[in-house]
């Protein structure tokens, strides 16, 4: 009987079913303050939120935008990833290089990427090419300073052993100290995908006209509260479901924990 009990309370204490009565109590309040309190020309309301994002879904209007800021993110991601690591790896396993180009990634990392935008558009005009250039940006130097903290932290006998195997600089670095740092590669490319999105979004908000990031500026120049916030919506949703995913993928890579000292942007 105690079991019986315990089987069915289970799913009451689970965190997803807390977590889903705790959004569905603050949209309740929300939409009862905005009928008889709040002003819903700012706020506007869940019911009317839902009914844009319906409206969009049912006319098409949010498909291309939506398509094009998956792809822009995929595109500035996957050059930024394969860039990162094999620069990483690089700087990491010479010494000399580490010491002369080392600073220039250090200045280069810190300079916020939000003020690149106007040099993209005088650059490369507008449209795909500076978003996808922002999403590299924003996700390069993330990927990077957590490869490169890996490929440096590799423990000395894996190179003492590729030395005495005959192995040259670039096999020590592909077939030992990649291997090494995969831990590290994997935290990288983990929250390099994450900083992709938000340079995507950060591109289709100052030179773009496509993409959710588009959606949102346009209707906030047209005072357009509502269709602000089925924007954002639609951005949480794409941002659960990239961790969702990106976690998934990490527990079947073996369960690895980020590893201690990476580098965050």
């Amino acid at each position: 009987m105690l079991s019986q009990i315990r089987h069915w309370h289970a799913p009451l204490a689970s965190a997803g079913l807390q977590r889903a009565l705790g959004i569905a109590a603050v949209l309740a309040f929300w939409q009862v303050a905005s009928t008889f309190g709040l002003n819903s020309y700012y706020v506007s309301s869940p019911l009317a939120i839902a009914d844009q994002i319906a409206q969009w879904t049912a006319s098409g209007y949010i498909w291309p935008h939506l398509v094009a800021t998956l792809t822009n993110m995929m595109l500035g991601f996957t050059l930024a990833a394969a860039a990162a690591v094999s620069f990483a790896l690089l700087l990491g396993s010479s010494d000399l290089l580490g010491r002369v180009f080392g600073p220039l990634v250090f200045v280069a990392y810190s300079t916020p990427k939000a003020v690149l935008a106007p040099l993209l558009i005088v650059w490369i005009g507008i449209g795909r090419p500076p978003v996808i250039a922002l999403a590299f940006l924003s996700s390069f130097f993330v990927v990077f300073f957590n490869v490169y903290e890996g490929v440096r932290n590799v423990p000395q006998a894996y190179i003492n052993t590729a030395a005495i195997l005959g192995a040259n600089t670039w096999n020590t670095a592909i077939k030992f100290r990649l291997p090494a740092a995969a831990l590290f590669v994997a935290s990288g490319l983990h929250q390099g995908l994450i900083y992709a999105f938000h340079g995507t979004i950060l591109g289709e908000m100052t030179a773009s006209d496509t993409g959710i990031g588009y959606i949102i500026i346009y209707s906030a120049t047209a005072m357009d509260s509502t269709a602000v916030l089925a924007g954002l919506a639609i951005l949480g949703g794409i941002s659960y479901a990239l961790v969702r995913l990106l976690k998934v993928a990490l527990d079947r890579g073996g369960n690895a924990a980020p590893p201690t000292g990476q580098w965050h942007e």
